[in-house]
């Protein structure tokens, strides 16, 4: 997988929490790679649901995709707006990475 693709791939990941293997495929195009150890919120206002497999209450490791695209941009030196909803930062990641891989 080439950058190109990895970040259109990420893109189409909105609201998803990445298992360590999605964070690794997609984030060794860019030679980037962190995980964390997150908590299923998803009764809170713009919570986190870690998927079907989890409920309330579960951890899992793993990555939200807005931030393997943050991660990716400062990589790269690429800026980026910051928005307020996790769906916008991750599509304002990923086009401004995009727009740089393609120019």
């Amino acid at each position: 997988m080439n950058q190109i693709e990895a970040i259109r791939e990420l893109q189409e990941y909105d609201h998803c929490f990445l298992s360590p293997k999605g964070v690794k495929k997609l984030g060794e195009p860019f030679g980037v790679y962190q995980t964390v150890i997150a908590r299923d919120n998803r009764s809170e206002f713009k919570g986190l649901n870690l998927g079907k497999d989890n409920k309330e209450g579960d951890t899992a490791e793993g990555l939200p995709a807005h931030i393997l695209a943050e991660l990716i941009c400062k990589k790269l030196g690429v800026d980026y707006p910051s928005m307020h909803g996790i769906g916008s930062q991750l599509r304002a990641c990923c086009e401004a990475v995009e727009k740089q891989l393609t120019k």
